[in-house]
C-alpha cells in the first residue's frame, strides 16, 4: 500500500485507471508437440507468443502474462489483445479492484468465453490485489494449504529416443517426481509403450509416470494401450478422448485401471459438474489459460472437492515465471491437488525468462517452495518489457 494512504479508504476503493496490453516478441527456447500437432511458433508476429498485462490502480501494478497454447485451444494472442483491449479493458478502467467477483463475472457475460485474455486480466488483478494489501495472493485463495509443491515434467510427443532422453535428464536436472508423457494418435501406439517401458527400465521406481493424450485417441484406443503399460505402472491417463466426449472418457476410467484426468474436457466449473456428474474421471485438471485465471480456477476446485474429487493445477508455462507464479498460488491454496504441477517450465531455475528473472521459488527434491511475497511475489524487470515489447496497448 503507497505510503500516506488512509487503509480503511484504501481496501474499501481501489480504482483501476488503467490496463495495458503487452504482447512479447518471446518464444519458449523448448519447443514441444502435442499428439494432435505441434504447438504453433511463429517466426514473425504474434504467433506462439506470450501476452503481458499490467493492471494499474492507486499508483499499484498488477502483473500478468499468459501464452495462449495452439492448438490446445481457440485462444490466440491476438485474438486475445483484441478481446482486451475492445471488451474486457474498458470495462475495468474506473471499476473498484476488490469487486472481483462481480468485475470478472461481468467480463464473461459481455464476451464469452476468451478464457486465455481473461485469465492475463485475471492474474494481473490478483497481482495488484496482493501488492495493495501486501498478502501473497494465495491468502486471496483461501490461504496457503501447503509448504511445497511436487512438480512434473511434460515430454511432449517425439521419436522414441527423443522422449527417452528428455525424460531421463528432466529427471536428471530437476528430480521431478512425476514425468507425464504425450501419447497418441493410435499409429504410435507401440512406439508409446516402448517409450514408456524403456523409461521405466531406465528410472525404476524412482519416479511416477503418467500418459497424455490431449483427446487424440478413441476410448477403445486409449483402452489398448493402458492394457499394454500395465506392467508399467502408470500414476494417470490424462485427457485419453476427444474433450466432447464424456461417455468415452467414463468408459476409460471404467477399463483403463488406472486413475483418469480429465482436461480438454474441464474449462469451467459447469464442465466439471458434468463430469462428476457422468462420473467420468478421477481427477479434474486446472490450466490457468483453459479455465479463465486463478478466480474461476479456484472455482473448479471447489466443485471437485464438494464432490470428493481432486484436481490437478498445471499447464507448463513455458518460458513464464509470472504464469508458474500464478499457477504456484493456486496449487498452494488447493487442499484436494492431486500429482505434480507441470509448471516447471516456466522457473527461471530451468528456462531463462528476462521478464521475472529471479528466482522466486525453491527447487529441492523435486518440489518448489511456495511464494510469500505481496502478490504474485515476483519482480518485472520494465526494461526487458520495453525491449521485448511487441506494441503497448494503453486503455484508461
Amino acid at each position: 500500500m503507497p505510503t500516506g494512504v488512509d487503509e480503511r479508504a484504501y481496501t474499501e476503493s481501489l480504482t483501476i485507471d488503467e490496463v495495458e496490453i503487452i504482447p512479447l516478441d518471446l518464444l519458449p527456447s523448448l519447443r514441444r508437440t502435442l499428439p494432435t500437432g505441434p504447438i504453433q511458433y511463429g517466426e514473425t508476429g504474434m504467433v506462439g507468443r506470450s501476452v503481458l498485462v499490467a493492471v494499474r490502480a492507486g499508483g499499484v501494478t498488477g502483473w500478468g502474462q499468459i501464452r495462449p497454447v495452439n492448438p490446445f485451444q481457440a485462444d490466440t494472442a491476438s485474438s486475445a489483445v483484441a478481446a482486451l483491449r475492445d471488451y474486457y479493458a474498458p470495462l475495468a478502467v474506473g471499476r473498484n479492484a476488490f469487486d472481483r467477483a462481480a468485475l470478472l463475472r461481468e467480463m464473461t457475460r459481455k464476451l464469452p468465453p476468451n478464457s486465455a485474455a481473461l485469465a492475463m486480466f485475471d492474474v494481473a488483478l490478483h497481482d495488484l490485489l496482493g501488492r495493495a494489501l501486501g498478502v501473497p495472493v494465495h491468502a486471496l485463495l483461501g490461504g496457503a494449504c501447503k509448504e511445497r509443491i511436487p512438480l512434473e515434467w511434460s515430454v511432449g510427443a517425439g521419436s522414441v529416443g527423443r522422449m527417452v532422453h528428455e525424460a531421463s535428464r528432466a529427471f536428471g536436472d530437476v528430480k521431478t517426481p512425476y514425468i507425464c508423457f504425450k501419447v497418441g494418435p493410435v499409429a504410435r501406439l507401440a512406439e508409446n509403450i516402448e517409450t514408456l517401458s524403456q523409461v521405466r527400465d531406465l528410472l525404476g521406481d524412482t519416479v511416477q509416470l503418467a500418459l497424455d493424450a490431449n483427446g487424440s485417441l478413441s476410448a477403445r484406443e486409449a483402452i489398448q494401450l493402458a492394457e499394454g503399460l500395465w506392467d508399467v505402472e502408470i500414476a494417470y491417463f490424462e485427457q485419453p478422448v476427444e474433450g466432447w466426449d464424456i461417455a468415452g472418457l467414463k468408459r476409460v476410467r471404467d477399463h483403463a485401471g488406472m486413475p483418469v484426468m480429465a482436461d480438454e474436457s474441464v474449462y469451467s466449473p459447469q464442465d466439471a459438474i458434468k463430469v462428476v456428474q457422468a462420473e467420468a474421471a478421477d481427477v479434474l485438471g486446472i490450466k490457468l489459460y483453459k479455465s479463465g485465471g486463478l478466480w474461476r480456477g479456484r472455482q473448479i476446485a471447489l466443485v471437485a472437492e464438494a464432490a470428493g474429487y481432486d484436481v490437478n493445477c498445471a499447464g507448463t508455462a513455458n518460458g513464464s515465471h509470472l504464469e508458474a507464479l500464478a499457477a504456484a498460488h493456486l496449487g498452494a491454496s488447493v487442499p484436494n491437488h492431486a500429482f505434480g504441477a507441470e509448471f516447471t517450465m516456466g522457473l527461471p531455475q530451468v528456462a531463462e525468462d528476462p521478464i521475472v528473472p529471479d528466482p522466486v521459488m525453491e527447487i529441492e527434491d523435486g518440489a518448489c517452495t511456495i511464494p510469500t511475497g505481496p502478490g504474485l511475489g515476483g519482480t518485472v524487470d520494465e526494461k526487458a518489457v520495453e525491449k521485448h515489447a511487441i506494441e503497448r496497448v494503453r486503455v484508461a
